[in-house]
């Protein structure tokens, strides 16, 4: 007897000893270099070395020295184009409205465009400097000696405006140097914004040699931005609560910081827009009902985005394109380039040869359902860990049709996490809804404000959320970090237990958050302060204040992506 008891312990005892050696693993370091590849924060240069501006930075800088300030462009540009307001007024035809515009804008973002075979311009890109540095970075240090390898060791570098397929090679190149140098088998790649498009495209063309180990997609556009999409596309829609909300957040995150940015654009276009409204309603050409105002904008719309799009750069470069959903891209480009057989169309053949190619490779196999899922075919097939962070709280543009969506002010909650299903900005998800997701046993998904449920992600296990979050702050970049240092890290299993839903604490912090809980989960006053319905006195007021959101969103919305903070 006492031999079968002395048995039964060792045995007892050799599965203690495995059970807590394999609880001591679950989170046991990896040696993994990390590489980091950020959005549109890296700055450009000429071929003389001269830093460039592109987007709205354009209209702030002075480098000719020739006084050519806002005011002269706007009285410039206004009385240019009042001859063709009036045309398109009178005529309903604004095809040569358009035209002025694009060729009047044109010459001011020349530097920034890409050609019309999505290439650059007169030796713009990345400093060579820089892209030097962090080669040289990748062949000489090791920055794995004490066994951990941080967020910042190694930084790709490259000209964000260009197809994300164009740099595949490099990196590649990059990946295998890092390797070479830190003796490791593997790398950890961090996308941040359209740094996981780069990431996209890398896997798509060589993930199947296995060099990477783990990706973690923070707060990226790589599977789709609703925002991007909707401009692209021309799916314009006004919301005046959604635009209270986002003027009170950008007032609480910083104008001159990381919210509404400079206002160079804003001003040309509100005056454009305002004079284009004046002359509507000094002529009587439109009543001033809301039918006709809103008839006269979509005219306007049609006329000048597409045309701002290609001036300002914007809808030349393939690496916000890759954004753009699949079943959007045949339209959007319609939209921006005209229609096959249209001169715009021709001269920028090559470009969208390059969008199509995208399209097909990426955009389309990532909307795809099952293991044919693009993402999928990274976990299932290349053996690739898959992490995601994903900002929500905060509204997105209240000028698109997908302004209702809660997200980070840049990127929707749902494209950010790969799925998520989320409440509007105002709401909070059914409760006939969550009665039914948690009785299939999907409650602990339910975040504590009841405006997620990420048991709809492609990756629930892995994936992240921080509540009032903008898209340029690092709250939650430890998340991020961990992921890539530690093995089996998940939401449920991590060291730091860190919960799958959290909370800032601090609006500029790097990684400042706590756990989410009923008790701290409150929206952002920006939600909670919004009067729930229009209060403009007068028709034509609520029409300024609608158009005044025009200028907005065409300057902000990509202006922020262009000179958002530096994240690393």
């Amino acid at each position: 007897m006492k031999k079968v008891i002395s048995v039964f312990l060792a045995v007892v005892m050799v599965f203690s000893v495995f059970a807590v050696t394999a609880a001591a693993a679950t989170n046991a370091k990896v040696k993994y270099p990390i590489i980091f590849i950020a959005g549109s924060s890296v700055d450009l240069f000429d071929a003389e070395g001269n830093e460039i501006s592109t987007g709205i930075e354009v209209l702030t800088d002075d480098d000719e020295g020739d006084g050519m300030g806002m005011d002269k462009i706007v009285e410039t540009t206004v009385n240019i184009l009042k001859p063709f307001v009036m045309e398109g007024l009178l005529q309903d035809k604004w095809d040569n409205y358009g035209k002025v515009l694009y060729d009047e804008f044109a010459p001011i973002w020349d530097e920034g465009q890409l050609d019309g075979d999505g290439n650059t311009k007169y030796g713009i890109g990345v400093s060579a400097s820089e892209i030097s540095h962090w080669d040289n970075v990748a062949a000489t240090v090791d920055h794995g000696k004490d066994g951990t390898f941080g967020y910042g060791d190694y930084k790709f570098r490259y000209d964000w405006r260009l197809s994300p397929y164009d740099h595949v090679d490099r990196l590649h190149e990059f990946i295998k140097t890092i390797l070479n140098t830190t003796k490791c088998e593997k790398v950890c790649l961090i996308g941040r914004c359209i740094g996981g498009n780069v990431i996209n495209a890398y896997l798509d063309t060589y993930g199947s040699e296995g060099l990477v180990a783990k990706v973690m997609f923070d707060e990226v556009m790589s599977n789709g931005s609703a925002t991007v999409n909707d401009c692209y596309s021309g799916k314009i829609k006004f919301s005046d609560k959604h635009l209270q909300a986002f003027l009170l957040e950008s007032e609480y995150f910083g104008k001159e910081n990381i919210g509404l940015g400079a206002l160079g654009l804003s001003d040309i276009m509100y005056d454009l827009i305002k004079v284009t409204t004046d002359l509507a309603v000094q002529t009587g050409v439109v009543d001033g009902t809301t039918a006709s105002i809103e008839a006269l904008y979509d005219r306007l719309g049609t006329a000048f985005l597409p045309a701002v799009l290609r001036a300002t750069g914007l809808g030349t470069w393939p690496g916000y394109w890759a954004s753009v959903y699949a079943e959007d891209v045949d339209d959007a480009i319609d939209f921006v380039f005209g229609e096959e057989g249209t001169e715009t169309r021709e001269e920028n053949a090559g470009l969208i040869e390059k969008i199509e190619y995208i399209r097909d490779h990426m955009a389309i196999p990532r909307s795809l359902e099952g293991d044919e899922n693009l993402y999928k075919i990274f976990a299932n097939k290349y053996g690739v860990e898959i992490g995601i962070l994903a900002g929500y709280g905060l509204v997105q543009a209240p000028l698109t049709e997908s302004h209702d969506e809660t997200g980070d002010c840049t990127v929707g909650v749902g494209d950010a996490s790969f799925g998520a299903t989320a409440a509007g900005a105002f709401d909070t998800l059914p409760e006939d809804y969550i009665a039914e997701r948690v009785a299939l046993g999907y409650g602990k998904y339910i975040s504590p404000d009841k405006k997620i449920d990420a048991s709809t992600c492609l990756f629930p296990e892995t994936t992240w959320f921080v509540k009032n979050k903008h898209h340029d702050t690092l709250n939650g970049y430890k998340v991020v970090e961990n992921f890539c240092r530690y093995e089996n890290y998940t939401v449920d299993n991590n060291p730091q237990n860190a919960s799958q839903f959290l909370i800032t604490t601090s609006i500029h912090g790097s990684g400042n958050f706590v756990n989410m809980t009923e008790e701290n989960c409150a929206d952002g006053y920006w939600i909670t302060d919004v009067v729930q319905k229009p209060d403009k006195a007068t028709k034509l007021q609520a029409l300024i204040s609608f158009l005044r959101v025009v200028i907005k969103i065409i300057s902000e919305l990509f202006g922020d992506f262009i000179s958002s903070l530096e994240t690393a």
